[in-house]
């Protein structure tokens, strides 16, 4: 698919939340730190602002999202010196069964163990909304977990993430100890494989207290332990597309169209060294031909559409909307949704607008009517969009875009 919208666009009217990579990174500005840290080195913030997080999380919100979990679910889990501790299991052979889940978790955590919160953004609205600034802000999924570690304890043994990872502290305070790195930027399929012989001495040791920060490339090795309070810290994991994803794509999208690259080796090459030289010579002909057979701007184009698939939908209240569907008419209010990511593209075909990971095909007729509404900064009507298009017409429109979840009633 030729993509033609010139990149993704935010709505205008855009509730932002109280936290962005501007204030996030204060009083390092995103710029520099987009220049002389990311992928590159750790970088570590101090502040004296002990609430700086605390509209996208407090400890108080942590003790209330503990008091109403269940340890039934894989959201949660909890660990010590790095080893997991099955949590379901002992809560099922406990005194009470599952139903006293709870408190095996909380007497787990009295002994010093941590309690991890997975994919908190999920199911936290504050930083759900951060997660999706930050990913429109870096074109890169973004996910939040948090850590609620004892006084005086440590969770994690040594290791290294195989994504990039800001640590946000909320509440007391952790000892950060860094290692030196062998693996630079791993992959996924390269997790951390410890040395017989440990990581070695640390290279930086900090301590970060409620409101700082720290930011750790992909590959960084680390370990940490409270002092002598709770902590309790956001991690902000970056999921970005990579260039070797991007040239994965591009060789498939070769192979796809070209029979050349999809044809086998010569009969007998394994045993027949003049076949395997003869092999080799082809295969650098094939590799050199793939740039000749594919677009790099459409590949960057469907890496866009790629980074923003991970990002969160934006859907509260859309089960109301599809029930008000059928009581719908021109006088109803209706406004496009905050925070919402989109991309216009005409194609021979109509039109394709995407959103929410997913394309809508619209006829290209309805393009002034449906810029009204991409543009729009605050409530409307059917009967107040403007275009060539009847009061009908445009009332399909607008309850095709709330069906479809770009439009929420207002």
């Amino acid at each position: 698919m030729a993509v033609t919208h010139g990149g993704w666009k935010a709505a205008p009217q855009a509730a932002q939340p109280s936290l962005g990579l501007h204030s996030l990174l204060s009083p390092v500005s995103p710029a520099e730190f987009k220049d002389e840290y990311w992928e590159r080195k750790p970088l570590v913030v101090h502040r004296e602002d002990p609430e700086h997080y605390a509209a996208s999380l407090s400890f108080r919100d942590v003790d209330h999202i503990l008091s109403t979990s269940s340890v039934r679910s894989s959201e949660l889990k909890v660990v010590v010196n790095g080893q997991e501790i099955p949590l379901v299991e002992m809560a099922a052979s406990g005194p009470g069964g599952p139903g006293n889940g709870l408190e095996v978790l909380y007497d787990l955590y009295r002994r010093g163990s941590t309690v991890v919160f997975k994919f908190l953004h999920e199911r936290w609205e504050p930083l759900g909304r951060l997660c999706r600034t930050l990913s429109g802000e870096f074109s890169a999924g973004f996910q939040a977990n948090a850590y609620l570690t004892p006084a005086g304890a440590q969770g994690l043994s040594s290791h290294y993430d195989t994504h990039d990872v800001f640590v946000l502290q909320v509440w007391g305070s952790k000892h950060w100890r860094l290692y030196e790195s062998r693996d630079v930027l791993p992959l996924a399929t390269q997790p951390y494989r410890r040395p017989k012989e440990g990581p070695g001495a640390p290279v930086r040791e900090f301590d970060l207290r409620a409101g700082d920060l720290m930011y750790m490339p992909r590959g960084t090795v680390h370990d940490a332990t409270s002092n002598d309070e709770a902590s309790l810290h956001i991690t902000l994991g970056v999921l970005p597309v990579l260039w070797s994803t991007v040239l994965k794509d591009a060789l498939d999208r070769a192979i796809e169209g070209d029979p050349r690259y999809r044809g086998a080796l010569p009969p007998g090459f394994a045993l027949d060294p003049e076949l395997r030289a003869g092999a080799a010579a082809t295969l650098a002909e094939l590799l050199a031909s793939v740039a000749g057979a594919v677009e790099p701007a459409e590949l960057v184009e469907r890496a866009a559409s790629r980074a923003l698939v991970g990002r969160r939908p934006v859907l509260d209240g859309h089960l109301l909307d599809l029930e008000a569907l059928r009581t719908l008419g021109p006088d109803t209010r209706v406004r496009r949704r905050a925070e919402l990511l989109w991309a216009l593209s005409p194609q021979e075909s109509g039109l394709h607008l995407e959103f929410h990971g997913k394309v809508v095909r619209l006829p290209a007729r309805v393009e002034p009517e449906l810029r009204y509404v991409l543009d729009s900064r605050g409530p409307f009507t059917a009967r107040d969009v403007t275009g060539p298009l009847d009061v009908e017409g445009r009332l399909v429109l607008v309850r095709r875009l709330v069906q479809e979840g770009l439009l929420t009633l207002a």
